[in-house]
């Protein structure tokens, strides 16, 4: 299989690096898998023959119009080195490389992105219409950008027929290994266990609301609302009421931008500190529900297995297990406690 990589100045070090990771591996296996599996020709691609990565390395790329006349097998897109979704927008609408990527695709190349990677491929239009991810806290600004796109930001890995889509950073993982399972399913576990890669959670386990940007003043101060009143009983009518707007009219406002409703949105704000109270507090399950807007410890523990796969108990037993597994401070002879360098 030949495989493009198209970087772009600032692309993310770890994404880049994950994606070769998983070429590099499947090319040292696959004679132990099935000696039949051609091997995977990696090459980088970019509009200069220089590019630097987020952390400043110059990394030699050859132009992406080189292979239009004979495309590739696959082509991948990581993720930029950005803190925000405005950087992101930034590099996708000064791309001179988009028309390429449209042609490339157009011409039946399989593609697929990861991260903010994944605004290169519905800036080019190719995911209109397509079921797509993109890292869960770039949710609402790509759905207000793209809103032909059927977005799951839920999701860490989305296929849809010869497109491509993955979440969060380590999901180029993910991204890497469905292209390799494109040719084979055994080599792609064999992939897996040589990089200890383990079960990936779905991104809905991860989302932490208090870092979704907000894209209308009203669902600012509707996040604000939540959190001021978190152990309390919410009406969302009467809380819409008191931001100045109809229940419809925040309805209307979470799906834009969030994807779900405000019932939802309440109940991912509770999720995350509830979650949050487990990992650094001993209160007990039923304090934390409490503390949290529900009147008992099921409730919440329904909605931590629903939500989370996992629960209450488990959420605190691994805080334990990694509490533990530091080594313990060492102690002057004065017995003052201070950690030693």
């Amino acid at each position: 299989m030949r495989v493009v990589i198209l970087v772009v100045d600032g692309v993310a070090d770890s994404g880049l690096g994950l994606v070769r990771d998983v070429f590099v591996a499947a090319n040292l296996l696959r004679d132990r898998i099935d000696p039949h599996i051609a091997p995977f020709e990696v090459s980088v691609r970019a509009s200069r023959p220089e590019v630097r990565s987020a952390y400043g390395l110059a990394i030699d790329a050859d132009p992406l119009a080189e292979v239009l006349d004979d495309p590739p097998d696959h082509l991948v897109v990581p993720g930029f080195g950005v803190v925000s979704a405005d950087d992101v927008v930034e590099v996708v609408t000064t791309m001179g490389d988009l028309p390429d990527v449209r042609t490339l695709h157009g011409r039946g190349v399989a593609t697929s992105a990861a991260c903010s990677g994944t605004f290169v491929l519905a800036e080019a239009g190719i995911l209109d219409r397509r079921a797509a991810t993109t890292s869960w806290w770039l949710g609402p600004v790509f759905r207000q950008r793209y809103p032909d796109v059927d977005l799951d930001e839920s999701a860490a890995l989305v296929v849809d027929e010869t497109v491509t889509t993955a979440g969060a950073a380590l999901a180029h993982l993910d991204l890497a290994l469905a292209a390799v399972r494109r040719v084979s399913p055994s080599l792609t576990e064999a992939v897996g266990d040589y990089l200890a890669v383990g079960d990936r959670p779905r991104q809905a386990e991860l989302v932490r609301p208090s870092l979704l940007p907000a894209t209308d003043p009203v669902l600012v101060a509707f996040d604000q609302a939540v959190r001021d009143r978190i152990a309390d009983p919410l009406d969302i009518g009467r809380l819409a009421a008191d931001l100045g707007v109809s229940k419809r009219t925040l309805q209307r406002l979470t799906a834009a931008s969030f994807g779900m409703p405000p019932v939802r949105y309440v109940q991912q704000v509770r999720l995350e500190r509830a979650v949050d109270l487990l990992r650094s507090t001993d209160l007990s399950v039923a304090d934390v529900a409490r503390a949290v807007g529900y009147q008992d410890a099921t409730t919440l523990a329904t909605l931590i297995r629903r939500r989370r796969g996992t629960t209450p108990e488990q959420i605190r037993r691994r805080r334990l297990a990694i509490a533990s597994s530091w080594p313990e401070a060492a102690t002057d002879s004065s017995g003052s406690g201070h950690r030693t360098g």
